[in-house]
This record gives structure tokens, C-alpha cells and sequence, in this order.
């Protein structure tokens, strides 16, 4: 979710109650040796390729990775 302040890079409000996601659910970021990390800085799960990810937790993304954050 958007704020004043803070765009966004993908808007989850058409996919349901956006209203329940943390505005900063998650960051995804490239590290220097070309790996892709998402980290959970939510308090509910994100889920990779089904597996839970918990609020202070990361996580190695792979090509085609399913990241799903539920409301």
C-alpha cells in the first residue's frame, strides 16, 4: 500500500483485502554475487514455492519462485 511518502513497486490492492498486508510485507533484493533475497519484514507469512517465511525472517529466491503474501 501506498502512502504520501512511500510508492510503491507492486500493488497487491486488486488482488483482495490489500487492507491486511503490512505496508513494507517484504523486501527483495539483489545481492553482489547475483542472488535474489526476499525478507519477511511483515508480521505475517510470506509463503516461497509454499514453504513459510516468517516476519523477521529471509529467504533465497530461485528463478521462478512463486512468492505469495496472504492478507
Amino acid at each position: 500500500r501506498a502512502t504520501k511518502d512511500n510508492q510503491i513497486d507492486v500493488d497487491l490492492a486488486l488482488e483482495g483485502p490489500a487492507w491486511k498486508i503490512s505496508r513494507k510485507q517484504g523486501v527483495i533484493k539483489l545481492k553482489n554475487n547475483g542472488d535474489f533475497f526476499i525478507a519477511n519484514e511483515g508480521r505475517r507469512p510470506i509463503y516461497i514455492d509454499g514453504r513459510p517465511v516468517l516476519g523477521g525472517n529471509k529467504w533465497k529466491l530461485n528463478n521462478n519462485s512463486v512468492v505469495e503474501v496472504s492478507p
